[in-house]
This record gives structure tokens, sequence and C-alpha cells, in this order.
């Protein structure tokens, strides 16, 4: 029975390709896991050792500091006698030089007798109402405090989110004591955000640092979401802890007796293989015994271990490829390629017009079959090119035809995109009118797109002058849309009611979006809203009444900025809860600024790690730049801007607005 080509070669080849591919993986699978436990191991213990010293370096020195203020002569007086005059001003300034020395430029202190809790941060905010809130037993989120009374260390870390300050810290409490009697408690807090990216942040590719309690509560980790905030209030089976994430009820036993091993000094550093979020890690387990945590670096080893451990592998992998390849060749030339290279030749033949071929067939296979049907080709090709070339030019003019069909409807799109951007364009105030009823201004109005969500506003009545930045849900055409109906909706209102009190014009306000939008109960509509920041100028008091929703209203003097917060959430939203709103009156003189922006500019990425232009850089340039015209403020804004984002795509529609009334 007559053996085809393509079988020979077909059998030939698996046989050539198995014997390589057994000696391939008993040799891949003996020098990788013989290098990849070796340096994992290796270097676990020394990245868990490693991560443990930066870790624990800067915590250390704040909380020295904070045992420092703790054992104050002058704050344990005034803890005893917190009314006298006196030693209130000189512990608030004894506190005041603790202030500029702790990383984090705040501090606390909290008198037990009265539950007092004193606070100042950075900015300087509370100067001279440093006495925040009093602490309340009955209350859930204080009861850490009570809790930390009966504490026998003199000092513990919590993390925590405070819900009278409104900050998340890592908060160091020191225990303030005369002769075993509880005084007060004294102390500072870091940054989640920059404890997290400065001190947790691994330095190497491929490892994650995790710090958990004794229980396993996680304190610290990359991502702030798994993080177990004021875990000394919980109970155990409330707790964000790491065993949560281990689904091994094996491997939850062998950490927790690492745990043990190392809590008891018998060990520096231990390794585990664990299996976390359903991923296989090699873990470094250490106790910092200072903190009283863990340090937990996870290591991703197909991240860490280098392709240069497995070089002879990848040398005995080549000369195996090299040897099927010359037996390939060997094969196909003697096979196949003389063979083909006639059938080459016809083929050049054929291609140059001469279709009367006569291939031998020289042996009785598919290359023989293959030339004999090759001739017959060379006939039936003759005979189809003449038409062949007919119907590629019809085909060519259909699709030209098509094409252009295609471009039109484009510049079609292109061209009412480009008219609603004149639309959109002539609901923004002119700059003669901004001139003539508020005075020098800035407007930086950037959407993302050609068209957006952002719009500022002017509106004049008899007895005030209005306006603000209001950020609409989406960009491009549907945020341009939204923009529309939002502006008709507000100068309707303010032209009906300008007279109410911004809280309850923007409560009508809200109303009217609301139904506008259809957002009724069972209404089958889009969830649209928009954030907004409202002002309100009468210039003969000389006075602005603000009230906004997400978007703050900055205030620059001459002695720096001042942010006014806007109540938090958007208007319109059909999820959004009724709530009390506030609102800021100031009066205004010569000088005074006042900026509105959309939180585009704050959240426009840049720089080299890609982060969010950020609030903090948006005061500094305010305050920097605080001598020079508006003018010359938003051209300095747009560059500044413009050198940060770099190659980074606009995220979101950008606008601020800036004005300092005549």
């Amino acid at each position: 029975m007559r053996q085809s080509l393509k079988t020979r070669f077909f059998l030939i080849t698996i046989a050539v390709f198995a014997i390589l591919a057994v000696l391939g993986q008993l040799s891949f699978q003996g020098i990788a896991n013989r290098f990849v436990r070796l340096l994992g191991e290796r270097f676990a213990e020394k990245q868990v050792l490693y991560d443990k010293a930066r870790i624990q370096a800067p915590l250390l020195r704040e909380i020295a500091l904070s045992q420092k203020s703790a054992d104050s002569p002058i704050l344990k007086r005034w803890a005893q006698n917190e009314n006298d005059p006196g030693l209130r001003d000189a512990a608030l300034k004894e506190l005041e030089s603790f202030r500029r020395f702790f990383q984090d430029r705040s501090y606390f202190f909290i008198v037990d007798h009265s539950l007092n809790y004193y606070y100042n941060d950075r900015q300087q905010q509370y100067t001279g109402r440093e006495l925040r809130y009093a602490l309340d037993p009955a209350k859930t989120p204080d009861s850490w405090y009570f809790r930390l009374r009966e504490s026998p260390h003199d000092y513990e870390l919590n993390v925590d989110y405070d819900v009278e300050l409104k900050v998340t810290k890592v908060w160091i409490n020191t225990l303030v004591r005369e002769q075993g009697r509880m005084l007060g408690l004294s102390g500072t807090g870091l940054d989640l955000t920059a404890f997290l990216k400065d001190i947790v942040q691994a330095q190497q590719a491929g490892v994650t640092n995790i710090l958990v309690d004794d229980e396993g509560a996680i304190q610290a980790h990359p991502d702030p979401r798994l993080i177990d905030l004021n875990t000394k209030s919980k109970q155990a089976g409330e707790r964000s802890t790491i065993f949560r994430h281990i689904p091994s009820a094996e491997e939850q036993a062998a950490l927790r007796a690492a745990l043990a091993r190392l809590k008891s000094g018998k060990s520096a550093a231990l390794t585990l293989a664990l299996t976390l979020d359903g991923k296989p890690q090699l873990v470094g387990i250490a106790y910092v015994p200072e903190l009283r945590w863990f340090n937990l670096s996870t290591m991703d080893l197909d991240a860490i271990v280098g392709h240069a451990h497995f070089l002879p592998l990848a040398a005995l992998l080549l000369a195996s490829l090299l040897l099927s390849l010359v037996l390939m060749a060997w094969l196909l030339n003697s096979l196949v390629l003389k063979r083909l290279g006639r059938l080459s030749l016809a083929t050049e033949r054929l291609a140059q017009g001469q279709y009367e071929l006569d291939l031998p067939a020289e042996r009785d296979d598919e290359l023989g079959a293959l030339a004999e049907r090759f001739t017959q080709m060379a006939a039936t090709v003759r005979d189809h090119t003449q038409n062949l070339e007919h119907k590629v030019a019809e085909r060519t003019q259909a699709l030209a035809a098509a094409n252009t069909e295609l471009a039109q409807a484009n510049r079609q799109i292109l061209d009412s995109i480009r008219y609603a951007k004149l639309i959109q364009t002539a609901i923004l105030p002119r700059p003669e009118h901004l001139q003539a009823l508020v005075g020098e201004h800035m407007a930086l109005w950037l959407p993302r797109d050609v068209v957006g969500g952002d719009f500022y506003f002017l509106h004049a009545e008899k007895s005030a002058t209005f306006l603000g930045v209001v950020d609409c849900t989406g960009h491009g055409v549907p945020g341009a849309f939204m923009s529309m109906t939002a502006h008709a909706v507000l100068h309707q209102l303010l032209t009906e009611a300008a007279e109410l009190p911004l809280p309850e014009l923007l409560a009508i306000y809200e109303d009217r979006l609301r139904h506008t939008l259809s957002h009724e109960p069972g209404a089958d509509a889009l969830d649209y809203g928009l954030d907004i920041g409202l002002c309100r100028l009468n210039h003969e008091a000389r006075t602005l009444d603000y009230c906004g929703f997400d978007i703050d209203l900055y205030v620059v003097d001459g002695s720096g900025v001042d942010r006014l917060r806007a109540n938090r959430g958007g208007l319109g939203y059909r999820r959004r809860r009724r709530r009390e709103t506030s609102a800021h009156g100031l009066s205004w003189g010569e000088g005074l600024r006042f900026y509105l922006s959309s939180d585009g500019l704050l959240d426009q990425a840049g720089g080299a790690e890609g982060y969010g232009f950020g609030r903090a850089r948006f005061e500094h340039f305010l305050s920097e730049t605080a001598g020079l015209s508006l003018h010359e403020q938003e051209r300095r804004l747009a560059a500044r801007l413009a050198d940060y984002q770099g190659q980074h795509a606009q995220r979101d529609d950008i606008t601020v607005l800036g004005f300092s009334p005549h």
C-alpha cells in the first residue's frame, strides 16, 4: 500500500519532536524547580527583613515623639486642671511645638476627665479652636478610646476614620499617665494614603507588603479597601483579616503557627507558600514588636526570579531546536524542496504568460498529483484571465463609491458636532459681560472632546449677580446635552427666585432637574446629575454668599488660600438622599479673589507617576501666583496643566472660574 509524502513527513516530525519534548520537559522541571525553590526562599527571608527595617524606622520616630509629648510635665498638669487659662495656653504651645516635628504636622490630645478632643493639622486650620469635640461613651466611633484606657501598653497604633475630623489616618495613641493614673491620650496620625505610598509600598517589583495585627486584622495594604479600620472597636467576626484571603484551612493554620512562633522570638523571619485570593504566593513574615504588628511580604516568583538562572536550560533547548531544524531541513530537501523547485520554475513561466506546461510526475504521491493538476490549472487560468480584469475593475469602482459615502457621512457628523460646540459656547458668558458685572476675571474652559458637560455661567438680577461652575454627568455629546438642559433650568430658576437663600434655591433646582430628567420613582431613565458651585454677589453690601455640591470655593487674600467646603454629593441623581445643606457668607474687599474648579482639573493624570493634578498643587499655584493679574493667572494655569499632563490623555472636562469683584 502506497504511503503518502504527507503521512511520512508527519510521522517523522512527531517522532523527532516527541523525543525533544520529553528531554526538554525533564530538564526544565529539574533545573527550574531547583532554582525557583532556592532563590525564592532566600529572597523572601531577606526581603521581609529589609521591609521590616524600612517600615519600622519612620514609625519608631513618630512613636518616640508621641511618647515624649505624653511625658510632658506641662501637658500632665493641664490634663489635671484643664480650665486653667494659663495652663491651657502653655499646653497648646507645647502641643504646637510637637506638631512641627511630627511627620504629618498634626497632633491630638484627649483630656481623660472631660473627654475633650483637641486637634490641629498641617494647615493649622483649627488654630484658636483646637477643641474639636468631646468623646461620647455611647457612640460606637468613640469606643476605641474607652477600650484603650485598659491597655497594658504605653502606646498603640490604630487605623481609623475620624467621623468628626473627616480624615483617615494611622493613629499613634500614647497614654498619658501620672503614678499609674490615667490622665489622657496624646499622639499624632499619619495620612493613610501617604503611609501606604511611602512606607507600605514595596521597592521591589513583584513584592506586596501587608501589615496585620496579632489577630490577623489588616492594618496596612496597598489596596485601602482591604484595611480593617478601627480594629479595636470591632468584634472578631467583623474584622477584615488576612485569613479571609486564604481559602485553605491548612494554610490558615500554618500561618497562625508562624505568627505565634515569630511573636515568641524563636525566629527572626519565616517563609510560607500560601494561596492569596486564588494566586500562589511565597510569603515572607517578620514580627515588629515595637508596633505589635506583623509584616507580610508576598512575592510573585514569576516577576522576581530572572531568566538568567535558566541559561543552562535555554542552551539545552536551543541545541535541541538546532538539531531538529537540521533533520527537518534534510528531510524537506530530499522529499519536497527539490521537486518543489521544478514546480516553482513552472509557476514563473505561468506568471510570464506561458500557459502550455507539461510537468513530469516523478513519484506517485501528492507532489506528482500536484504537478498534473498544476498543468490543468494553467489551462484554466488562461481561460479566466480575460474575465478577471473586468471583475476587478467593477469591484474597485464599487469600493471607491462606498468610501466616498463613508467620508461624506463622517464629514456630516463632524460638522454637526462642531455646530453643537458653537451652540454650547454661546451659553457661556462673554468676557465683556463678566468684566462689566463682576470685574477682573479668568475663565479656563477645556472640554475633553469637542463639546463637554462643564459650563460656567453669569446671571444678573436687580438685587444680585449670580455666577458659578457646573459639572454635569458625562462628557462629549451626552455631556453637552446635559449641560444645555442644566443651563436652561438654572437660568429659568434664577429669573424666578433670585431672592431665595442659596440652599433653598438649589433644593428647588434639584427638584426641577429630577423632573426634567424623569427621575421620579419608577421612571425609566438614566441616572444623570451634576456638581455645582454657586455664588451670589451683592455689590451694594459688598457681600458674597456661596453654596455648592462637590465644587469648593477657594478664597485667596494676602495671607494665603482658604477653601470653603462644598456639600458632599451632586444634585439630581435618583439615589441621592435629602440632607441638610450648608452655605457660606462673607464680605469682600479690595484684592480678595475667588475661584471655582470642576474636578476635571484636580483629577487630571500627569507627572512621572501618572497621579492626579490634585488639590494641594492647585492651592499652591493660587498662592504662588496671587500677585499676578487674573488674565496672566489663566495663561499660566493652562501652561502649568499642559506641562504636568505631558503625554497623558485628558480624562474629563476642565473648567476653572476666577474673579475679583469690584
